[in-house]
């Protein structure tokens, strides 16, 4: 039976490479470490991860803000963000993560007191999460067996942290999300997760989510006020847009990336929506 990379050393334990069967939820990778001191990372990740400081202590940087970090806390990383994070010199941290992505991921985050203005948060029973992380480890094969040990340690851990928040919030309900809501928001979400991909169309989200293209657009129409397809769009050029400001790739390169297959037909909608084309876009020219 084949397995996932799995890797371990005095200070290190790292699983990746596992292909889930899932989009709801899935784990792309998980370890524990005990740092060096001045242990640095600053690459921007394509998946979310969560981390669990067991002892020592180090710092987090995102958006402007830095939190110093100990023992029972814990830090998000979301994906495709620019941010600094370290140990200390004389007191380098240990900790264990779970990086993880999927449609359901903001509202199981939301669930946990997690958002992009909550990245920190306090962990009190940090055993527990180590426990969690070690059974994933444990479950190294692409086997379904171990697919679906994996996935359950996962949830396992989501419900910790999901139970701590809801004891220091005292709110022990869940929002119940009208049918429009629910649709709407599996649909904007998946489409977060695909738009890049040239192939996806309407019925292929509509299929996804388990309704039918007609149902999918009046949850949108009702709660986004606009349509899938118009949504899909509105993603994959404002993501366009920020590649020609933020990266010197050529036009041809983000029309890919984007989720178009042909330049012409993206330079067109990319105009009709900023009223510039591309290279205009890009180098600031008016008309």
């Amino acid at each position: 039976m084949k397995n996932a990379t799995y890797f371990s050393s005095n200070s290190c334990q790292v699983l990746e490479g596992l292909a889930e069967p899932t989009l709801e939820l899935m784990t792309v990778h998980a370890g524990i470490e005990e740092c060096k001191p001045y242990h640095i990372v600053s690459e921007p990740r394509s998946e979310y991860i969560l981390h669990f400081v067991l002892s020592g202590a180090g710092f987090y940087s995102v958006g402007g803000n830095t939190w110093p970090l100990g023992a029972g806390q814990m830090f998000l990383i979301y994906p495709q963000t620019e941010l600094v994070y370290g140990s200390e010199a004389n007191d380098p941290w240990t900790y264990c993560w779970i990086g993880f992505r999927g449609t359901r991921t903001e509202s199981v985050l939301k669930r946990c007191g997690f958002s992009r203005s909550s990245l920190v948060r306090p962990l009190s029973e940090p055993q527990e999460a180590l426990s969690c992380i070690q059974e994933i480890l444990s479950h190294r094969s692409l086997a379904a067996s171990d697919m679906l040990a994996r996935e359950a340690s996962m949830i396992r851990l989501f419900s910790l942290l999901a139970r701590e928040y809801e004891a220091s919030t005292g709110n022990r309900g869940l929002e119940s999300d009208s049918p429009d809501t629910l649709y709407a928001r599996l649909g904007r979400e998946y489409i977060q997760e695909i738009y890049m991909h040239h192939s996806v169309s309407v019925e292929d989200i509509a299929a996804h989510i388990g309704v039918t293209r007609a149902r999918l657009n009046r949850a949108f129409q009702k709660e986004l006020r606009t349509s899938v397809q118009q949504y899909l769009i509105e993603c994959r050029l404002r993501h366009a847009a920020s590649l020609l400001k933020e990266t010197p790739l050529s036009v041809k390169e983000i029309t890919w990336q984007s989720g178009y297959s042909d330049q012409l037909v993206f330079s067109a909608a990319f105009k009709k929506r900023f009223g510039l084309s591309p290279t205009a876009y890009r180098t600031g020219e008016s008309g």
